[in-house]
C-alpha cells in the first residue's frame, strides 16, 4: 500500500496459509507465515549480535550494527545474491513491517519515560547556547545551501523539488540518538555526556517542532483538503496534550502513591498503562498525525524512575530492543534498493549530508569555545550531537510513506545517515576520555601523606541499607578528634531504571527533595545523621548517586576528586553472615576493580562478617581488637597509617603482626626504607601505651606464611591488610594461582575465601599510585581477565557544607 494507491499482488494459493498442516504432511515450513515471521527475526537478532560483536569494540554505537544487519540481509545485498524470495514476499514484509512497526512505536514511548522533560528548565546557560546552536545553525546552513544548489539543477527532476526536505531533515537532531550515543559511548557520567543529553533535549525539541510543521503539510500534497484542516489538526494535537497531561499523568501519579514502598507495580497498573499508550496512539492517527506521536508524548508524562518508569522498562526493554528493533532494520531493507542509485543525484546527497554534519559540529563547538570549554572536548561534543540514530531514520521513511521523497532518494539518505554515523562514532571513543579529569591530578590523595592536624576527607559507598551499621561503626573506630576531624561523605549507590539521565542528589539541600520520590535513601540519611549529631568531632553529607553500573566508577572517582578525599571506602560484594552468605549482584564487584584502577585516592574495601555490627566500638566492654598484617610496600603503609589514625581511639587495641622473609634484602644507609620508618613511628608513639602490641614473624615460604595466617582466627574483629605485595617474594610463590578473589590480594583472599574459619572482618588497603597513573601492568592484567565485563547525572549541588576546618 503507498499513499493514494494500491499495489495488488498476486501469490500462488498454496503460498503462505492461514492454517499449516505440518512438516509430517511434506510440506515446505517457509510456505507459512507465521514460520517465515520468525526465521526473519531469529535471522536479524543474529545478524546483528555478529556485527555488534565486531564493530561496538572500536567504538561504533549500537545503531550501526543493527543497520548495516538489515542492508546485509536486504533484498539488495545477501537476499539477491542467495536468492531468499520467500524471506521478501510481500506478504511476509507486511506482517514483519507491521510487528516492527509496533515495536518502534513502543520504543518511542520508553524514551519518553526516561526522559524527564522538566530538565530542560534547570539547564544553565551553557547549555541552552549549545542547544540551541547545534540546532539553529546547521537548519540555516541546510536551508541556504539547498536553496544555492537548486540554482544548478533542473526543475523537472525529484531531486530538485525534494532537495530543501533534504537539507531540513538531515540537520535535525534527535535525544533519542544522542542519549543512546552517550550511554554506549559510557559518558553518561561525564561532563560531556552531561551536557551532550541536556543539550539534545533543547535540540530535539526545537527540531521536533520544525519537523512537525514541515510533515503537518503532507495533506496539501496526498489530497486535497479543506482550508481549515492545518488549524483543526493543530488544535486536535492540543487536545491530546491536554488530555494527557490532564487526566492519564494524574492516573499514573495516583498509581505510584497507591504502589508500596519496595513491592512490584501491580499487573492491572502495567496493562492500563499499555492501554493509555495505544489509545493516545489512535488519537494521533485519527486526528491526521503520526502514530507515533501520541506515545511518545504520553511516554513524557509517564513519572520517570521507579516504580512506573523503572516497571515499564524492565517489561519491555529487552523484548523491543532484543527482537523487534532488529525486525525493524530487517523490513526496512526492503525499502532500500541500490539498483536504483543514481551518480549524480547520490554525489549531491552526500555532499548536503557532509556539509550538514559539520555545520552541526560547528553549532556545538563555537559556542563551547564560548563558555570556555576544551576543543578536544567541544569536538567531542559535536560529534555525539550530530550522531544519528533511529528517530531519523523513521522520519526518512515517513517522508518516503507521503511521498515527500522517492525511494532513490530514501536510498541516498540513508547511506548519507549510516556512514556519517559510523564514521564519526570511534572519533568520539579516540578523542575523549571521562577518567582523565580525576586521574591529571598532581597531587597525592592518601592518608599515609595526610598531615596529622588536619581534616581527613573519606568517602563511602553504600549499595544497600545493610551497608549502613558497618560504615557507622567502620567510621567510629576511624577516630575522629578535635585536632584532626573527619568529613565524611557518603554515597548511596543505585543502579539507573527507568530513566535516561543519572542523577546526584545533595539530601543536604531542601530544594532537592521533591526529586527523589522513592525514598530509598531515608533509613541511610537518618541513621549517619542521628551519628552525626552523637559525635561532635564528624561532619556527614549523604548522597543518593543513580546511575548505570557501567559508568558508576567515573561518577565516584569525580566525586573523589571533588571532595579531595585521601581514601574511599567501598563493601565488598559478598555479605557474610550467620545464617550464610548474601551474594550482591556482579557489577557491584566490577565496580570495585574499576575503582582499584582509575581511582584519584587510596581504596579501601571492606569485608564485613559480622564484627563491625555485633562488637559496637561505642558500648564494647572489651577492648575492639584490630590487627594490620604488614609485610611490604605502599599498600602496607597506607594500612598501618589508617590504623594509627585508629590506636587514638581509647576502645580500640592495635597489633601490628610484621612479616618478614628469612632472607630480607639488604638496605645500605644511602637508600630510605619507608616501610621502616613508619613501622618505627608506631613503635615509639603507640607502643607505650600499653593495649597496643608489635608482634614480627620470620617465615621461610608460602606454606608458613598460610599457617601464620591461620593462626589469626578468633584472635582480632577486625585485619587491616594492604593488597598488592611483590609476587617475586617465596613468600607468595603459588598463592596469586589459587585466588578466589584477586582484587583483595593474596593475603585477604586467605583471610576471604570460603575454606577460611576467619569470623572477623577485614580491610584490604590500596594506596593511590602516582599523579594519575594506573596499577602496574600485571596487576589490571588480574582485574580484567578475572571477571567478564557487562553492564548524567544532572549535578543538583555536589558541594560540600562550609566548614571552618581547613581541607587537605
Amino acid at each position: 500500500m503507498g499513499v493514494n494507491e494500491t499495489k495488488w499482488v498476486c501469490e500462488h494459493t498454496t503460498l503462505f496459509q492461514t492454517n499449516p498442516k505440518g512438516i509430517f504432511y511434506n510440506e515446505d515450513p517457509l510456505n507459512y507465515t507465521l514460520t517465515v515471521v520468525l526465521l526473519q527475526a531469529s535471522i536479524a537478532c543474529l545478524a546483528s549480535l555478529f556485527f555488534e560483536f565486531l564493530l561496538v569494540p572500536i567504538g561504533e554505537t549500537t545503531f550501526i550494527p543493527h543497520v548495516l544487519a538489515g542492508l546485509v540481509l536486504g533484498p539488495s545485498l545477501l537476499g539477491k545474491t542467495l536468492n531468499l524470495k520467500k524471506l521478501f514476499s510481500p506478504k511476509t514484509i507486511y506482517i514483519a513491517e507491521a510487528l516492527s512497526r509496533f515495536g518502534v512505536m513502543v520504543f518511542l514511548f520508553l524514551v519518553g519515560v526516561k526522559v524527564d522533560p522538566l530538565l530542560i528548565f534547570r539547564t544553565g546557560k551553557k547549555t541552552w547556547a549549545i542547544g540551541l546552536g547545534s540546532c539553529l545553525l546547521p537548519l540555516g546552513f541546510s536551508v541556504c545551501s539547498a536553496y544555492i544548489i537548486r540554482l544548478y539543477l533542473s526543475p523537472e527532476s525529484e531531486i530538485y523539488k525534494a532537495l530543501y526536505f533534504i537539507s531540513t531533515f538531515s540537520s535535525a537532531g534527535s535525544f533519542q540518538a544522542t542519549a543512546s550515543a552517550v550511554h554506549d559511548f559510557k559518558l553518561l557520567n561525564s561532563e560531556v555526556g552531561r551536557l551532550a543529553v541536556s543539550s539534545s533535549m533543547i535540540n530535539g525539541a526545537f527540531s521536533a517542532m520544525w519537523q512537525g510543521m514541515v510533515v503537518s503539510q503532507r495533506p496539501k500534497v496526498m489530497r486535497k483538503k479543506p482550508d481549515g484542516y492545518l488549524t483543526l489538526g493543530i488544535l486536535s494535537l492540543i487536545a491530546l496534550v491536554l488530555i494527557i497531561i490532564c487526566i492519564l499523568r494524574p492516573i499514573m501519579l495516583w498509581m505510584t502513591r497507591m504502589t508500596p514502598k519496595g513491592k512490584p507495580v501491580k499487573e492491572s497498573y502495567i496493562i492500563s498503562i499499555y492501554v493509555m499508550m495505544l489509545g493516545c496512539s489512535l488519537f494521533s492517527e485519527a486526528i491526521g498525525e503520526h502514530y507515533m506521536l501520541g506515545p511518545l508524548i504520553f511516554g513524557l508524562a509517564v513519572p520517570e524512575g521507579p516504580p512506573i518508569g523503572a516497571a515499564l522498562v524492565d517489561r519491555l526493554d529487552t523484548l523491543i530492543s532484543g527482537l523487534l528493533m532488529p525486525l525493524f532494520f530487517f523490513s526496512s531493507s526492503a525499502r532500500f534498493s541500490a539498483d536504483i542509485l543514481n551518480f549524480t543525484d547520490f554525489t549531491i546527497v552526500q555532499l548536503v549530508a557532509l556539509g550538514n554534519f559539520f555545520a552541526k559540529i560547528a553549532g556545538v563547538v563555537l559556542p563551547s569555545l564560548y563558555c570556555k570549554m576544551s576543543f578536544t572536548d567541544a569536538i567531542s561534543l559535536g560529534l555525539i550531537l550530530s550522531a544519528q540514530g533511529i528517530s531519523q531514520l523513521v522520519h526518512l521513511q515517513s517522508l518516503q510513506t507521503f511521498k515527500i521523497i522517492d525511494d532513490m532518494i530514501y536510498s541516498q539518505m540513508a547511506i548519507a545517515l549510516v556512514w556519517l554515523t559510523a564514521a564519526s562514532s570511534p572519533i568520539v571513543k579516540l578523542l575523549y576520555d571521562p577518567s582523565k579529569s580525576y586521574l591529571s591530578l598532581t597531587r597525592w590523595r592518601t592518608v599515609e601523606h595526610a598531615p596529622p592536624d588536619i581534616e581527613l576527607p573519606i568517602i563511602a559507598c553504600i549499595h544497600c541499607e545493610e551497608n549502613t551499621p558497618a560504615m557507622i561503626n567502620f567510621l567510629e573506630i576511624s577516630n575522629s578528634r578535635v585536632e584532626s576531624p573527619i568529613y565524611f561523605h557518603v554515597l548511596h549507590l543505585l543502579q539507573l531504571k527507568g530513566r535516561s539521565a543519572p542523577l546526584m542528589i545533595d539530601h543536604d539541600l531542601k530544594s532537592n527533595t521533591h526529586l527523589w520520590r522513592s525514598n530509598r535513601s531515608v533509613n541511610i540519611i537518618n541513621a549517619f545523621k542521628s551519628y552525626e549529631q552523637q559525635c561532635s568531632n564528624v561532619q556527614v553529607k549523604v548522597y543518593t548517586c543513580i546511575s548505570p553500573y557501567e559508568t558508576m566508577h567515573d561518577e565516584v572517582c569525580m566525586q573523589a576528586a571533588e571532595k579531595r578525599a585521601c581514601i574511599l571506602i567501598v563493601p565488598f560484594h559478598r555479605h557474610f553472615r550467620r545464617t550464610g552468605i548474601i551474594e550482591l549482584s556482579n557489577p557491584v564487584r566490577a565496580l570495585n576493580r574499576h575503582l582499584l584502577r582509575t581511582a584519584p585516592c587510596s581504596v579501601g574495601i571492606l569485608v564485613e562478617r559480622g564484627s563491625l555490627v555485633n562488637n559496637n566500638p561505642l558500648t564494647t566492654v572489651s577492648f575492639y581488637n584490630v590487627a594490620v598484617v604488614f609485610i611490604e610496600g605502599p599498600d602496607d603503609r597506607e594500612a598501618l597509617a589508617y590504623a594509627m589514625r585508629m590506636a587514638d581511639h581509647p576502645n580500640v587495641k592495635v597489633t601490628v603482626i610484621r612479616i618478614t622473609g628469612s632472607r630480607r634484602k639488604s638496605r645500605t644507609m644511602i637508600t630510605r626504607d619507608p616501610d621502616a620508618e613508619i613501622i618505627h613511628k608506631f613503635m615509639v608513639n603507640y607502643l607505650q601505651v600499653k593495649r597496643h602490641d608489635f608482634r614480627e614473624q620470620i617465615v621461610r615460604d608460602s606454606v608458613e606464611m598460610i599457617g601464620v595466617i591461620r593462626e589469626f582466627d578468633g584472635c582480632f574483629d577486625l585485619i587491616l591488610v594492604g593488597r598488592r605485595h611483590e609476587s617475586e617474594s617465596s613468600m607468595f610463590y603459588g598463592m596469586n594461582e589459587w585466588n578466589e578473589y584477586p582484587e583483595l590480594g593474596s593475603v585477604a583472599d586467605m583471610l576471604v575465601s570460603s575454606d577460611s574459619t576467619f569470623d572477623g572482618s577485614v580491610l584490604v588497603v590500596q594506596q593511590q599510585n602516582k599523579v594519575g597513573t594506573h596499577v602496574i601492568r600485571q596487576d589490571c592484567h588480574n582485574l580484567e581477565n578475572s571477571v567478564p565485563r557487562r553492564e548524567l547525572p544532572t549535578v543538583l549541588d555536589v558541594q560540600p557544607k562550609p566548614s571552618g576546618w581547613p581541607i587537605l
